[in-house]
């Protein structure tokens, strides 16, 4: 049976994806969740860019809401992980309730939604080359 219980889906404003890649590594589980969050290709109402992702993970991710990262000990994966950038992305994480909208304040985190239909319920829509493309 797998470790992975969860799906947790993510909606990172543009201006907090290089904090939301240093959390992304130190609650991964590869250096190369540095490269979680990339591209800013989804949109809300206003024209505010996010990042978005939704993978699946194991309970212990779940416990890190609410924790002092600086009092954890790093896994050998993310020693160099900037401890007080994923703190600044750790503390703006809300967890999604139907009918939140997504905000340039804060780190939209929904668990065990349908990814698409998160997104869609946050306001946000697919942006490419400038047009809006309705995903959902």
């Amino acid at each position: 049976m797998s470790e992975f219980k969860h799906r947790m889906t993510l909606a990172v404003p543009q201006a907090h994806i290089e904090d939301a890649n240093h959390l992304a590594l130190i609650v991964g589980q590869f250096a190369a969740d540095i490269n979680t969050f990339v591209d800013s290709t989804w949109q809300d109402a206003n024209g505010n860019l996010y990042a978005v992702c939704s993978t699946v993970i194991k309970p212990v991710v779940l416990g890190m809401f609410g924790i002092n990262l600086s009092d954890i000990t790093l896994p050998l994966h993310a020693q160099n992980a900037d401890i007080q950038a994923a703190q600044r992305a750790l503390d703006m994480v809300i967890m999604y309730k139907q009918g939140d909208k997504a905000s340039t304040t804060s780190i939209m985190c929904a668990i065990d939604f349908e990814p698409l239909q998160v997104f869609s319920d946050m306001g946000l829509t697919i942006v490419r080359d400038g047009e809006v493309i309705n995903a959902y």
